[in-house]
């Protein structure tokens, strides 16, 4: 296994699905930033993949040499890995509301435990509490070398859900978590905190961003015109219809 290099700065380097890349059935899309000098990770998967992933990423450069992991939400096929990833030397980042929950590993604030016996992961998956090292919120940036993602709060698909915005060889890219997926997609789901209205100012807001390329957490990424993804999904949001769900069934 090797990692996808997606962009001159930003590789695939853990996923559930994608052939190239393939650490775990029920892992998200995990992404590195590596401008040559210094990077980020994006998202964790659900831990069950972590030594895949973080041997792919020291295929690509010197893990000790990332600023650290930053954990979209905390649904667990994206933060279930951050104590790996801790425990290899990253430094968590993540939302206020993703720390409570990671840190004293809560199946219900996360959903993990509706998640399991829907049957969405194995029966004996669980959590380990994990402390996040920064707490990162909108209008933070995050250093990855000499590159800066943007943090912009997104709630809708949880709460505390966090995206991405980095430019490289000048175009913006989105790193969209649970939020935004290929096609204008979102991902509604019968959990306690999957809230519409917030969902709906989320994606509102992306849209009005100059966004080039959508990385999301799962299926296909988006690598050019991506802004007419993110219009279609707020052009449904402003008819007060949500978009297509990517969770089908």
């Amino acid at each position: 296994m090797a990692a996808v290099q997606v962009t001159d700065a930003i590789w695939l380097v853990g996923s559930g699905t994608h052939p190239g890349v393939r650490t775990d059935p029920h892992d998200c899309h995990c992404y590195l930033i590596w401008d040559g000098t210094g990077g980020v990770l994006v998202d964790t998967g659900t831990g069950l993949g972590a030594e895949a992933w973080l041997a792919t990423v020291a295929e690509v450069c010197d893990p000790g040499a990332l600023t650290g992991a930053i954990v979209t939400h905390y649904h667990a096929d994206h933060a279930g890995g951050a104590g790996a990833a801790r425990a290899a030397g990253l430094p968590i980042l993540a939302s206020a509301e993703t720390a409570a929950a990671l840190a004293s590993a809560d199946e219900t604030r996360t959903s993990l435990a509706v998640a399991r016996a829907a049957g969405i992961y194995p029966a004996d998956y669980r959590l380990s509490p994990t402390p996040v090292d920064r707490i990162i919120g909108a209008g933070d940036t995050v250093a990855a070398g000499g590159l800066s993602v943007e943090i912009v709060a997104a709630p809708g698909h949880c709460d505390g859900h966090l995206v991405g915005l980095v430019r490289t060889a000048g175009r913006h890219v989105l790193f969209s978590g649970d939020c935004l997926f290929a096609g204008g997609r979102v991902s509604l789901q019968a959990i306690h905190d999957c809230r519409l209205d917030a969902y709906a100012r989320t994606v509102v807001d992306l849209a009005g961003r100059q966004v080039d390329a959508l990385l999301p957490g799962h299926g296909d990424l988006v690598l050019d015109g991506a802004a007419a993804d993110l219009d279609r999904a707020a052009e449904s949001f402003r008819r007060l219809v949500p978009p297509p769900n990517v969770l089908t069934g």
